[in-house]
């Protein structure tokens, strides 16, 4: 029987990156004579919490909580392999196998860009810089293998950093329903908040939808659904977002519950993503998205993307076929209003849109998974 231990320091934010490393354990159970291994630093999080969060069954997978990193790495020390998911923080291991996942686009890093983080008040991120780079130096030099969550994170990496990575697409949840019509309104589904790596600008969308809820789009509406974190800066985006938008068909789903996004996901007819707009690519990829995963939860339940031309969504969306790109705002109300008209094969662009999805289903993952580790482990 080999051993395999995942870790996460982030399991109580419960996000995309947990999701990911949560599906990768469940999928490398299914592995014969394989023992895998949940490993937590945070007491508060047990495993029927994670396993509510993600709805992926944890039955065959081991839990333990560990109090310290000296700990961490003597439990790991006679794995087969130590799979780590971390955003700053290089994790020592003694492990036969050291799996890194790296899910964030790094620009680069350097003297200049750490001082004009500070001049920007960025004291925090400008403080994880060093720690940043000695977990990327680590992952180019003595990793085993490093897996990243798309092709844009990897060629990132690769360009600034000369890390070579594998890419294991995130595995995306089926939102498909019966019985459910498609409505005039627009969705669009990310976590409120004005800071971070990839701002999804509800502010640029909610303007554009407002430049023609009165006129071509009228009579239709606009929905945000997203998580949000009572710290001020985001306290005060919700506040602008509400006060900007009053007297206008726009909705905000902060913190709704799951059936909701279920819903209006078999009730939209378009889909809107703006992660990335107005940023250099090229020199702060980490600020556009990073895969596209709730992009792919759209498309599964037959939803029409009109989305940003940058980061991973390039991957995704290809332009006219299963979707639309935009790269200004005039082109995002074009396709919208080209789709609201009705000028355009609605059926046929739906129908590859869920083709699509099905290239990053579970199913697929697993596969990959798989196909990925058992010479790995064997």
């Amino acid at each position: 029987m080999k051993s395999i231990y995942l870790y996460n320091p982030f399991w109580s934010t419960f996000g995309g990156g947990e999701n990911y490393t949560l599906a990768l354990a469940e999928a490398l159970s299914q592995i014969p004579e394989i023992c895998v291994t949940l490993l937590s630093d945070d007491p508060r999080i047990q495993k029927a919490d994670l396993e509510r969060f993600s709805q992926i069954d944890l039955c065959n997978i081991n839990f333990r909580i560990i109090h310290s990193s000296n700990e961490l790495d003597q439990i790991t020390r006679s794995a087969d392999a130590f799979i780590c998911l971390s955003n700053f923080k290089w994790v020592k291991s003694a492990a036969h196998r050291r799996i890194q996942l790296l899910q964030i686009p790094y620009g680069k890093i350097n003297a200049a860009s750490i001082f004009t983080k500070i001049f920007k008040g960025k004291l925090r991120e400008a403080a994880k810089d060093p720690f940043r780079l000695k977990m990327l130096s680590f992952s180019r030099s003595e990793a085993d293998i490093v897996i990243t969550n798309s092709r844009f994170v990897s060629d990132t990496l690769a360009k600034n950093f000369g890390i070579e990575s594998r890419v294991l697409h995130p595995p995306i949840q089926d939102f498909l329903l019966q019985g459910f019509s498609r409505k005039n309104l627009i969705l669009s589904v990310g976590r409120f908040f004005g800071k971070l790596y990839n701002d999804k600008r509800y502010d640029v969308l909610t303007e554009a939808f407002r430049r023609v809820s009165r006129s071509n789009l009228q009579g239709w509406e606009y929905h945000i659904v997203g998580n949000a974190s009572k710290d001020p800066a985001t306290e005060k985006m919700l506040y602008s977002l509400r006060e900007k938008n009053k007297g206008y068909p726009v909705y905000l789903h902060v913190n709704c519950a799951f059936e909701l996004l279920h819903q209006l996901y078999n009730e939209a007819t378009i889909f809107w993503h703006a992660a990335g707009y107005e940023v250099d690519e090229d020199l702060h990829p980490e600020n556009v998205e990073h895969f596209g995963m709730t992009t792919v939860e759209a498309m599964s339940a037959g939803c029409i993307p009109v989305v940003i031309k940058k980061g991973g969504q390039k991957e995704i969306v290809l332009d006219t076929v299963n979707g639309f790109s935009w790269s200004t705002t005039d082109e995002l109300i074009g396709h919208s209003v080209e789709i609201a008209r009705g000028s355009i094969p609605l059926a046929e662009i739906r129908q590859n849109a869920r083709k699509r999805f099905e290239e990053f289903s579970m199913e697929r993952f697993r596969q990959r998974a798989v196909k990925l580790f058992s010479p790995v482990l064997s």
